[in-house]
């Protein structure tokens, strides 16, 4: 098992978020908590997921998030989409679990714009059917 506390990866006030990764069954798995509350603490939460996936060579991932924080806006996921590209998340399989369940609808519109840039990335609001997506699902 492979851990790393974050440091704090954001940019703005109060911008707090800790990463632990674990790798199960051939899968990265990203537990994250804290605060995402900006953008570029957005884009960071994913650059070091994608450091991770790079380290490890996992071609699927399970971030479980249980952050605080806010949801980007349309044109924001599209500015994520393309901060991250060649950040290591190229044909590799992501599930998004929003631990909370509050912002998947809002999330959804970040698998849209995810998908359209290539992305092969899925929203839930519970693990386990991350896991069925993640071991047995279709595009």
């Amino acid at each position: 098992m492979t851990q790393e506390p974050a440091d704090g990866g954001g940019k703005g006030p109060g911008s707090a978020f800790d990463l632990r990764f674990e790798m199960r069954d051939g899968s990265l798995c990203v537990y994250s908590s804290g605060t995402v509350d900006s953008l570029p603490a957005t884009i960071e939460f994913f650059l070091r997921i994608g450091e991770e996936l790079g380290r490890v060579q996992a071609r699927r991932v399970l971030i479980v998030d249980s952050t605080d924080g806010v949801v980007p806006s349309a044109q924001e996921f599209e500015t994520l989409a393309t901060s991250i590209r060649d950040a290591g998340f190229d044909g590799v399989r992501v599930a998004y679990v929003d631990v909370k369940g509050t912002a998947v609808g809002r999330i959804e519109v970040g698998e849209i714009v995810a998908r359209r840039h290539g992305y092969h990335f899925r929203v839930f609001d519970r693990e386990p059917l991350a896991w069925l997506w993640l071991r047995y699902g279709r595009e």
